[in-house]
């Protein structure tokens, strides 16, 4: 039964979710935070945030801010609106990718630069807000939600009690819809404990509300019923007649699987625990890595073979090949992690290629696996990431086995991309750690990765007309995990469809099916998944490209297939980001399809512009219109439009690249009067 809870939270407002509108980045001085609402959607582990923020302008002096926007650790931007002076615009898409030195020029600030951590939106705009003017902001991400044993993890950071740019009067109101078709036993949150729940059939609320204050993180999470099934799916097919479907019609759909778990038996492990002791790690972080990797090896069971590496500037290991798990070098690997110290750079592929060859002649027979733990990208030896990633791929072709590698990111310093990378290519997982849960996630996962469910798995379709799927390298299953697969059909499909999932286990073929049947029509509600197959096909193109020699003609196209999508599907990637609005709406129209009443001439957007601006207009009555542009000497330079026009709302774009920079005059020709308006050209 479809489990529905909506979850209604006032919570703390912060500058994390709205993230900070900077006026100077050199001297860390940022617009003023005065409210956020947030609103989640959550389905099966897909969350799409709406985080709409109000910024006030409280100097006396007009600013022209750019927008930084720190993302969770594997969410995507997809849409960026803000509301000025009573008008919507929304962002397009930009074939750029973005700019991280905001500008160039002098060293930023330190509490700026914070904020500049990958992943990251930044946005320069071009409207220039005077004193005491506000300017609403309403950013939207896509992510998929960690899922652990049949807990599904929420964090949505808004921590701003180490930050500069808070205030003690900020407030908010926070969303959650959460839609499960599995049963939803509990709903917690440990940040905000004393929120209240009240439960109405298939419709749970939680409530905290008129917080006001520094905010905080809002950590939480809801249990699913072990009982229920491990399958579900969701699909819809766009066609002419749908809104979003004149360049991306077809079929997606999108299932979530879990295959059946035995904890009745534990397989044997081949693990090579790889530990980053370089200089960042001293302290706290290297003192909670030691905790947990004493943890797992004093869990080792006797059939195990193990070995532990370290590494900085240099490497060491514990031995020099993998040993049995016997009392005695139980107990010199105890001693060993107890002499870790922290210092110096940090060489992953020194780590790498120590770790690999302990590996030489395994097979299925075993669970290999690396397990790799650093808090900083690679900064000596080979550290770029194509090149890290071909090195990782010949050390490992040169030992003739199958093996996985687990990476964990301690800190949003820690090479993210890189480590999605390294996972993905190899059946792992990533996963982003904060300092304070370093224990608690590593020694969770190595107690979850002795119960196997599915290795070296296969899938395929009964069902032809099931094409592009992804991502194409599937990750072994581990007892209480999940796996998200999107794909297309560009036919309907009026039959059910047959999943079969394969692998091994303890040597064994094993087999699971499940079935589905795609949507042969437009669902609304599911029009998130076309974002959810475009993000999919982009990582995967991204872990093809970054094997390849950059200016590579291979790696040329597919960079471009990468900008394709994310410019048709709306989804920002290292090589895009959000460029020139593409769309206006004025807030008085309270009903969009109500005719004008009057002759409006909003103003343009951007302006000042390079090297294109937006001209809209609303003409209440038929009759003709003309739009002209005249330099500063009075000459025409370019006539728009000269034609007539039914009542309705209107958009041009004009093109000044053949122009040079300058003042221009924008007149406006309608019912016998005519409309001027001023617009700089900056190039």
């Amino acid at each position: 039964m479809k489990h529905l809870i909506l979850l209604f939270l006032f919570l703390f407002a912060t500058a994390y979710p709205g993230g900070i509108m900077v006026t100077n980045p050199q001297k860390g001085t940022t617009m003023h935070i005065a409210s956020i609402n947030t609103e989640t959607t959550i389905e099966n582990q897909v969350s799409i945030t709406k985080v709409t923020t109000l910024y006030l302008n409280n100097t006396d002096s007009t600013v022209t801010p750019t927008l930084i926007y720190n993302l969770p650790g594997e969410a995507s931007a997809v849409k960026l609106r803000w509301k000025l002076n009573d008008i919507w615009y929304e962002a397009g898409f930009s074939a750029n990718p973005q700019d991280t030195t905001m500008g160039g020029g002098g060293s930023i600030n330190y509490y700026v630069a914070q904020f500049l951590r990958q992943p990251v939106v930044i946005y320069p705009f071009t409207d220039s807000i005077i004193s005491e003017k506000s300017i609403t902001v309403e950013f939207t991400y896509v992510e998929f939600l960690p899922y652990d044993l049949g807990v599904v993890g929420i964090k949505i950071p808004h921590n701003l009690l180490y930050s500069n740019f808070s205030n003690p009067n900020i407030t908010s109101d926070f969303t959650i819809k959460l839609i499960s078709h599995r049963t939803v036993n509990s709903f917690t949150s440990s940040s905000h404990p004393n929120a209240v729940v009240t439960v109405s059939g298939d419709t749970s609320v939680l409530t905290a509300e008129n917080i006001v204050g520094v905010p905080i993180d809002f950590i939480g999470s809801y249990e699913l019923a072990s009982d229920s099934t491990g399958f579900s799916s969701y699909s819809t097919f766009l066609e002419d007649s749908a809104s979003v479907a004149d360049t991306i019609d077809g079929g997606y759909f999108l299932t979530v699987i879990e295959p059946y778990k035995d904890t009745s038996n534990v397989l044997p492990k081949k693990i090579v625990l790889v530990i980053d002791r370089s200089g960042s790690m001293d302290g706290s972080r290297m003192n909670m890595a030691k905790t947990a990797a004493r943890f797992i090896v004093e869990r080792l069971n006797t059939n195990d073979l193990f070995n532990l590496v370290s590494f900085s500037t240099d490497v060491r290991s514990f031995k020099a090949e993998l040993v049995p798990a016997t009392a005695q070098s139980i107990s010199a690997a105890l001693v060993w992690i107890n002499n870790l110290n922290a210092s110096g750079g940090t060489d992953a592929s020194l780590a790498f290629a120590t770790a690999i060859p302990n590996f030489y002649g395994s097979t299925d027979s075993t669970a290999n696996m690396i397990m790799f733990i650093t808090d900083g990208e690679a900064n000596t030896g080979i550290w770029q990431t194509g090149p890290l990633l071909n090195y990782i791929n010949t050390m490992a072709s040169q030992i003739n086995a199958n093996f996985s590698i687990f990476t964990f990111g301690i800190g949003a310093n820690s090479g993210v991309q890189l480590l999605q990378l390294i996972a993905n290519q190899y059946s792992g997982r990533f996963q982003l750690i904060q300092d304070a849960d370093i224990v608690n996630v590593l020694t969770k996962f190595y107690l979850k990765i002795q119960n196997p469910v599915l290795l070296s798995p296969v899938i395929s379709f009964s069902n032809p007309g099931i094409t592009s799927t992804h991502p194409t390298l599937l990750p072994n299953f581990y007892i209480g995990e999940q796996f998200i697969l999107s794909g297309r059909y560009m036919e309907r499909i009026t039959e059910p469809v047959t999943i079969q999932l394969s692998g091994k286990r303890f040597g064994q073929n094993v087999t699971y099916q499940y079935q589905f049947t795609p949507n042969d029509s437009a669902d609304d509600s599911r029009r998130f998944l076309t974002k959810v197959w475009a993000k999919q096909y982009i990582t995967d193109l991204f872990a093809i490209y970054y094997t390849l020699n950059p200016n590579s003609a291979q790696a040329l196209e597919i960079k471009q297939s990468i900008i394709a999508l994310s410019l048709r599907y709306g989804i920002i990637t290292a090589f895009t980001s959000f460029g020139f609005p593409t769309d206006m709406e004025n807030e008085e129209e309270k009903d969009k399809n109500s005719l004008p009443d009057q002759f409006v001439l909003y103003p343009s957007y951007p302006n000042p512009f390079n090297p294109s601006t937006t001209i809209k207009y609303s003409v209440p009555t038929r009759a003709m219109v003309k739009i002209t542009v005249y330099d500063m000497l009075g000459r025409i330079i370019e006539v728009l439009t000269d034609e007539e026009k039914e009542p309705g709302t209107y958009s041009i774009q004009w093109n000044a690249s053949k122009f040079s920079s300058g003042m221009y005059i924008l007149t406006v020709e309608y019912a016998g009067k005519i409309y001027t308006q001023k617009l700089l050209l900056i190039k």
